[in-house]
């Protein structure tokens, strides 16, 4: 059984770690997903359990989720989202060595194969996607990085990185060719928001001892944060 514990917790707002693997709502697979489990946490704790969900993590993506824990704070969330007023900071791990710097691209959302794509310019049912990247190190191979996201695009990260060849580790659906990668080597490791007047500041690590994060020492992803 996945035990889920808060690393933020407050009237307003829980934030916890959502493990590789889980989804973050209820969905057709019946798998206990990440909003059920922080609500039978916090019911186990004796307090209400009622959540709002604001923001998700691919399924087999893994790091900080918060949830709101009232209508107010719920409203105030959904603002900040939509105004892209939520600092987020993802660690990765990409085969090959990705350029340093602004991505600036348009992607398109392919609902039918629930792909993201980039495309030259804008048109219909396209959204402007901009990220911000910078290596740590590399070895390997591969590169641990560092990535800003300056807005919020469906599969953004893993899409940008793929147009330029230099795909995430473990991400078959976007080209990566690694073997023994589970699942795309994507982690969200920071948060920052001003929520009803306090400040929130979060981080948080992958776990460095499975592959491909076992790539690079835990002390380099530290240093990250």
């Amino acid at each position: 059984m996945t035990i889920i514990e808060p690393i933020y917790i407050s009237k307003n707002a829980v934030a916890v770690i959502k493990p590789v693997g889980m989804p973050s709502q209820s969905d057709p697979s019946g798998d206990l997903d990440l909003m059920s489990a922080t609500s039978d946490m916090l019911s186990a704790r004796g307090e209400d359990p009622h959540l709002w969900l604001i923001h998700r993590l691919d399924r087999n993506v893994g790091g900080i989720v918060i949830f709101a824990r009232n209508k107010q704070s719920a409203a105030e969330l959904s603002k900040l989202v939509a105004g892209e007023g939520i600092g987020k900071r993802y660690l990765a791990i990409t085969d090959g060595v990705p350029r340093e710097g602004e991505y600036r691209s348009y992607l398109y959302k392919d609902s039918a194969t629930s792909k993201a794509y980039v495309v030259k310019s804008a048109r219909r049912g396209a959204k402007e996607a901009v990220l911000h990247l910078s290596r740590i190190a590399e070895a390997e191979g591969k590169s641990l990085v560092s990535v800003k996201l300056s807005t919020g695009r469906f599969h953004q990260i893993r899409a940008q990185l793929s147009s330029e060849g230099t795909p995430l580790t473990g991400d078959k659906k976007y080209g990566s060719r690694d073997q023994y990668a589970k699942a795309p080597a994507l982690f969200a490791c920071e948060l920052s928001l001003t929520l009803l007047g306090e400040k929130i500041n979060l981080s948080a690590l992958p776990n460095t001892d499975k592959y491909p994060w076992s790539v690079f020492s835990a002390e380099l992803c530290e240093e990250s944060i």
